[in-house]
């Protein structure tokens, strides 16, 4: 009985085993199928040779040249403020006011400094002329006490005279010769003393028209049309002498300071020397602008030159201080190919397709070709009109790599 209870297990075990072995002997022969290359689907570019300014994007900041400070004429309080900033001002606009009260006593001051020089300069003259009338007279005056002294002299060797008399008469020759000698300085001494009221009296009416001219500024009228870019100051604060109030700048007088880069300098150097202007836009507002290259600085660094683009005509969207993104035409360049930026590897080098297969190429990157979508203009003396390039970005794109382009 146990017997049979371990055979049949091991006989069912045998025929499975046996059933399988002659299944598996007596199966097909699949055939044999070769591998098959990969081939990646991409897009294309027809090569397409033409003339074409490339376009360099600059980033730059807006500036006003004629930018300027309203500074306080002198020592006072701020009276009223008309404008805040922000605000566009016309020529002539009242800005602000500085109390007149500051001012007029100094003006005051220095009229009566030129009233005081005047008459001293009037007495002067008088003096002068008097001076003048009184020599002759001084002279008469010598040659009678001369004429005294000799007449005492000889009658006290007469005995006429006591020696005390004949005294008396040299004492007053030498007072009268004294005299005629003081007048004659103050007359010699005239245009000294003249020329000294003269410069004291010009310093007088300069002090005089400083402080007119003071109280005129006293009220900030606005020079130019424009807008107000700060207000400094409130009703009612103290300014000193030359301490800055607001700023303002003219509406019709903005460029963009931009760096061109180290590269391409001498390109727009040579350019401006020949006469010609670069042109740019911008997108400000939501309104394309138009620019031209008005003056390159004079000192470079080691990133490039600064350009200077004004505005070919004002616009009001435009502030200072703002972000512009330029657009700026460069000089037009003959067999441009235009490219997306995809199809460009390695920042030099595009791949032709030749019988379905990736060639590698280098290429002279000339710039951005402008417009939307954004695109590259390249150049190459391999690249001839018909080519076929690559214009999908394949991260293992290499030479030889078999590409099949969609549609096809």
């Amino acid at each position: 009985m146990n017997k049979k209870k371990i055979f049949l297990p091991v006989l069912l075990l045998a025929l499975g085993v046996g059933g399988f072995a002659a299944l598996k002997a007596t199966r097909p022969t699949p055939p044999v199928v070769p591998p098959k290359e990969p081939v990646w689907r991409v897009e294309t570019l027809v090569v397409s040779p033409h003339t074409a300014s490339p376009v360099l994007t600059l980033n730059g900041r807006v500036e006003s040249p004629d930018q300027t400070k309203a500074a306080a004429s002198g020592v006072g309080r701020v009276l009223t403020v008309r404008v805040r900033e922000g605000q566009r001002v016309a020529a002539g606009d009242p800005l602000l006011e500085l109390d007149p009260r500051d001012f007029l006593p100094r003006v005051d001051q220095a009229r009566g400094e030129v009233m005081e020089l005047d008459a001293a300069l009037r007495s002067e003259e008088l003096r002068h002329k008097a001076d003048l009338d009184q020599l002759e007279h001084e002279k008469h005056l010598l040659d009678a006490a001369a004429a005294d002294v000799r007449r005492f002299e000889q009658l006290q060797r007469e005995s006429f005279y006591s020696q005390s008399a004949v005294e008396q008469s040299r004492s007053n020759l030498a007072r009268q010769n004294i005299s005629l000698r003081t007048r004659e300085l103050a007359i010699a001494d005239h245009q000294a003393r003249l020329a000294q009221i003269k410069a004291r009296l010009l310093r007088a009416r300069a002090n005089l028209d400083q402080a007119q001219l003071a109280a005129t500024r006293a009220r900030v009228l606005a020079p130019f049309a424009g807008f107000v870019a700060k207000v400094e100051v409130a009703v009612g604060d103290q300014v000193n002498n030359g301490q800055s109030m607001l700023t303002l700048y003219p509406a019709a007088a903005l460029e963009v300071r931009a760096k061109l880069p180290a590269s391409q300098q001498d390109e727009f150097l040579a350019m401006h020397a020949a006469g010609g202007r670069a042109r740019a836009t911008a997108l400000v507002g939501g309104e394309r602008l138009g620019f031209r290259l008005a003056r390159l600085a004079a000192a470079a660094d080691a990133r490039g030159l600064d350009g200077f683009f004004v505005l070919e005509t004002p616009a009001a969207a435009v502030r200072v201080g703002e972000l512009v993104t330029l657009e700026v035409t460069r000089a037009a360049v003959d067999n441009a190919v235009t490219v997306p930026y995809v199809a460009l590897y390695h920042g030099r080098q595009v791949y032709r397709i030749e019988d379905g297969r990736l060639r590698a190429m280098a290429v002279n990157v000339l710039g951005e070709a402008g417009g939307q979508p954004p695109m590259l203009l390249v150049s190459s003396p391999d690249l001839k009109k018909g080519d076929v390039l690559l214009a999908t970005h394949l991260p293992n794109a290499v030479n030889g790599l078999k590409v099949e382009a969609r549609g096809k």
